[in-house]
């Protein structure tokens, strides 16, 4: 297959590249003039990576709605000019918000402004695919880790501990979330794009949580002990787990454990 990644130079745009053998054309920021020269019918698929999660909305309002909303936008009409077939949307988890029904039938709830626009972004995803004959295949991605990350809170504290920083654990820890290496959330992308599946919406995830004050004891366990504030966040979502029926009819797959992930750095 030869494919459009945008997002190419991001954590997940570079695993993706790692583990396909497809012919991959990459866009990042600087290369989005370059698809309007495209020929037409010479891609199968845009995978659509790109997102900016380094800019706060309220103080790069335009930059985070150009990056986040504007690009889905320019990947849409160029699937559609191009005669593109198929568009791959990596959304998040942060779209059920605060519900423990991670069933990708039930109804989004997002709370966070991540979250809000995810959704928007597949609202307009599914309506213009919709009317422009244009496969689409929406990817809910859960809590990303591993490789090129800055982001997670399994980093976080990983380079808390390894650099003897300061790190603030919120609401003790409680909170569970389910986590996914980088390169297993890649290798599982590349797989689903390679089916034949139909205007879907797919959770990606490991199946299983994890505490953040579990995962904090087992990075002190590996590097010793370090800072550790405690903080209160009333927002803060308690629990989230990807429900894997729907992958699980689709691909079998054994995913890394991010504890032993810990234990082997």
């Amino acid at each position: 297959m030869k494919l459009i990644l945008t997002g190419a130079k991001g954590n997940l745009g570079r695993h993706i590249r790692k583990n396909t053998e497809s012919e991959i054309f990459p866009v990042s920021r600087a290369d989005w003039v370059t698809l309007d020269k495209i020929k037409a019918d010479q891609y199968q698929a845009i995978i659509h990576c790109a997102y900016d999660l380094k800019n706060n909305l309220h103080s790069s309002f335009e930059s985070v709605l150009d990056s986040n909303v504007m690009t889905t936008a320019k990947a849409l009409r160029i699937c559609k000019e191009k005669g593109i077939p198929k568009f791959i949307f990596i959304s998040s988890c942060s779209v059920y918000g605060n519900s423990t029904n991670t069933d990708e039938d039930s109804h989004c709830s997002p709370i966070t402004m991540n979250g809000f626009i995810k959704l928007f972004n597949e609202e307009l995803i599914k309506s213009y695919c919709i009317k422009n004959n244009i496969n689409f295949l929406i990817l809910r991605a859960f809590n990303s880790y591993g490789g090129f990350d800055s982001f997670s809170v399994v980093q976080k504290i990983i380079d808390c501990a390894k650099n003897n920083k300061n790190f603030t654990l919120y609401n003790d820890g409680i909170s569970e979330r389910d986590f996914i290496h980088i390169n297993d959330l890649a290798k599982i992308v590349c797989m689903l794009y390679e089916m034949d599946i139909q205007n879907e919406i797919i959770n990606i995830g490991s199946g299983s949580s994890v505490k953040i004050i579990e995962i904090l004891r087992h990075v002190e366990l590996k590097f010793g002990k370090f800072e550790v504030k405690k903080s209160y966040n009333d927002s803060e979502i308690l629990y989230s787990r990807a429900n894997l029926t729907k992958i699980n009819n689709l691909i079998d797959y054994r995913y890394i454990n991010l504890l032993e992930y810990i234990s082997d750095l």
